[in-house]
């Protein structure tokens, strides 16, 4: 089973360098903890459209914005509390994410999901 968290970031690009410091920073703390991956995207503009709306219309991204998302990849949900439990309380980490929103972003620029892979949340609905 694979279990996924997800972080939708919108940012200006004055901050993408740090952003990117940042999370290169927390990365090797990630992974000191146990974590699998942690991976981080920009999102590109695309001139198709398929008729559906964009992720960047419904998570309201302003024009001097860009939009990133970080996956960070667990081998499962117990795995994932584990692992964020350790890293939530590193001292480094918490210094990490003051300086995030105080330099990068507040938090109300980011969104938040947790996931697990398709076949297990199959069988997790039919129980």
């Amino acid at each position: 089973m694979a279990y996924l968290l997800v972080y939708f970031y919108r940012l200006t690009p004055e901050v993408r360098e740090k952003f990117l410091e940042i999370s290169a920073q927390t990365n090797k703390k990630f992974q000191e903890y146990g974590g699998v991956t942690e991976q981080i995207f920009k999102l590109s503009s695309s001139p198709k459209n398929y008729g559906i709306s964009s992720i960047s219309d419904k998570l309201k991204v302003e024009d001097n914005e860009e939009l990133w998302i970080g996956l960070l990849r667990f081998q499962s949900e117990e795995h994932a509390r584990i692992t964020m439990e350790d890293f939530d309380q590193d001292p480094e980490v918490n210094e990490l994410l003051n300086e995030f929103i105080a330099y990068v972003a507040p938090l109300e620029k980011l969104v938040f999901g947790e996931f697990v892979s398709g076949q297990e949340a199959v069988r997790t609905s039919r129980q």
